[in-house]
């Protein structure tokens, strides 16, 4: 059958390369030239196809048609672009495409550390190592480059993980195509550490179109991962008490998240962790037991309320204290560190600029406050829901506490829990060093309720506890970037599915 889409890639790329031929020192031409061969190599890659020789030869056969013979040809800032192939059939990377690539790494980590808003593209030259008018060949400006970073990355998550998926025997199940779907998707987002971060980071900063179109993408890898979960569901191999589509962006923001505290080692590679993972989420933690999951319903009417601030405008300057910290938290989402200003959240939270320095010195200060007290109001709700189950309560049941009110207390915060997520690796050290030991705290209690459970024979010994801890947190915490109040899940119903998953595991169990 003919392919009409890759006929259409073939006429469009041998166009591209005729007319890079003729101006091959012009930047928006090349531009063109790279989009092509790249738009058909990803139509390539979704069809499995290998033969790199067949891409190569359309470009250099624009060079053949004329007469000449495919060679090297100067880029616009002096790099050599070889339309060769190699001795063994394999296209050449290109001096040019090396380049390209490296300013893309390059951009991708200044893009996460900074964000959107405070990066300029002198920085990401300085990055690369490079001068900024080199940088001006491969991208005129900081939107084509930013929007060229969002596609690169997802479009490398997506080809791999269908290719891996794709690579499977015809014959394989389907519970081993979710294993393979998790296990690549944990490996490329480890491999691609920077352009995670970035899209998850400043997907909220970038232009409008820019973001448009990047959501799209997102939507199109969302939907192929829809699509086998519901066929696993279908085949009778997946539970039906949950709802499928909130599970799968629970495993999503898992994996996404991976990157902030994940650290190589021997012990846990990542072709070892996207395994485990794999088995945590469809067969789950628990060994025989049941837990009860008692937690709160409204973890927020069950806090011990704190000592009130003296004076009789005590509880006035705690709720304002809230407002601003609030207000800095929406700010902080939609303009990166380098971009919120002591104005513009004094604006939001309806105060004047000076009265919000009543209550914190500098915007330093006040960053300081927002980590201590997301901290602190995490630490406290979680060792309240699990003080609070009765003296017979499992060890697996003081987890399940522990997650259900995690989860209830970052999805009813949604702005402030996102809010600091996107840009936390974008405070300097002296910004997150003195919530350091409050989180270091948070993260131990629940490492211990996990390795109590682990001792007492109630989770598998194979776990590892470390990994899980971090996994359970993140998830809880990126929940709020996705999770819609007005939508089929209360948080309630969500947070005991999520417990579900986790103690249970998604395979369906007669």
């Amino acid at each position: 059958m003919v392919d009409g889409r890759l006929a259409a890639l073939d006429h469009l790329v041998a166009a591209a390369a005729d007319e890079w031929l003729d101006d091959p020192r012009d930047a928006a031409v090349y531009g063109r030239l790279v989009s092509a061969v790249e738009a058909r190599r990803a139509h390539i890659g979704s069809r499995r196809a290998t033969d790199g020789t067949e891409l190569q030869q359309v470009v250099s056969g624009a060079a053949v048609r004329r007469g000449g013979t495919p060679g090297e040809t100067a880029a616009p800032d002096g790099d050599a672009v070889v339309t060769m192939v190699s001795g063994d059939g394999r296209p050449r990377l290109t001096k040019a495409a090396n380049t390209r690539t490296r300013v893309l790494d390059s951009a991708a980590k200044v893009f996460s550390r900074k964000g959107y808003t405070e990066t300029r593209l002198s920085d990401i030259a300085a990055e690369a190592a490079m001068h900024s008018g080199s940088l001006y060949y491969h991208f005129r400006t900081r939107e084509e480059l930013v929007d060229e970073v969002l596609r690169v990355g997802q479009e490398r998550v997506d080809r791999f993980v269908r290719q891996r998926v794709a690579s499977l025997p015809p014959e394989a199940a389907n519970l081993a195509r979710l294993r393979e779907l998790i296990t690549a998707h944990l490996e490329m987002v480890l491999e691609i550490g920077n352009y995670t971060s970035a899209m998850i980071r400043i997907i909220g900063q970038v232009p409008e179109d820019v973001h448009r179109r990047r959501l799209h993408d997102q939507r199109q890898y969302g939907g192929y991962w829809r699509r086998l979960f519901k066929q696993a569901q279908a085949g009778g191999e997946l539970r039906t008490d949950v709802d499928l589509s909130a599970m799968m962006m629970l495993i999503l923001g898992a994996l996404n998240s991976s990157p902030d505290w994940y650290c190589s080692g021997e012990d846990l590679s990542p072709a070892k962790l996207g395994p485990a993972l794999g088995t945590l989420f469809l067969t789950g933690l628990a060994t025989e037991h049941h837990p009860t999951a008692i937690a709160p319903a409204a973890p927020e009417a069950h806090l011990k309320p704190r000592p009130a601030l003296s004076g009789a405008d005590g509880p006035r300057r705690a709720a304002t204290r809230a407002r601003i910290l609030q207000a800095a938290a929406e700010v902080l989402g939609e303009q990166g560190y380098g971009g919120t200003r002591i104005s513009t959240v004094a604006a939001v939270a309806g105060l004047r600029p000076g009265s919000l320095y009543y209550h914190f010195h500098s915007r330093d200060d006040l960053l300081v406050g927002m980590l201590g007290e997301a901290w602190e109001h995490a630490d406290r709700l979680v060792h309240q829901a699990v003080a609070d189950l009765p003296a017979h309560a499992s060890h697996l049941d003081r987890v399940s506490a522990a997650m259900t009110a995690h989860m209830l207390s970052a999805l009813g915060r949604g702005s402030y829990t996102s809010g600091l997520l996107r840009i936390f690796e974008q405070f300097p050290e002296e910004v997150r060093r003195p919530g350091l030991a409050a989180q270091l705290a948070f993260t131990a209690y629940w490492r211990q309720l996990l390795t109590s459970a682990q001792e007492a024979g109630e989770i598998h010994a194979a776990v590892d506890v470390p990994s899980v801890t971090m996994m359970l947190i993140g998830t809880s915490n990126w929940a709020a970037e996705w999770y819609q109040p007005d939508g089929r899940l209360d948080p309630m119903t969500l947070a005991a599915q999520f417990t579900t998953m986790i103690f249970h595991g998604l395979v369906r169990r007669d």
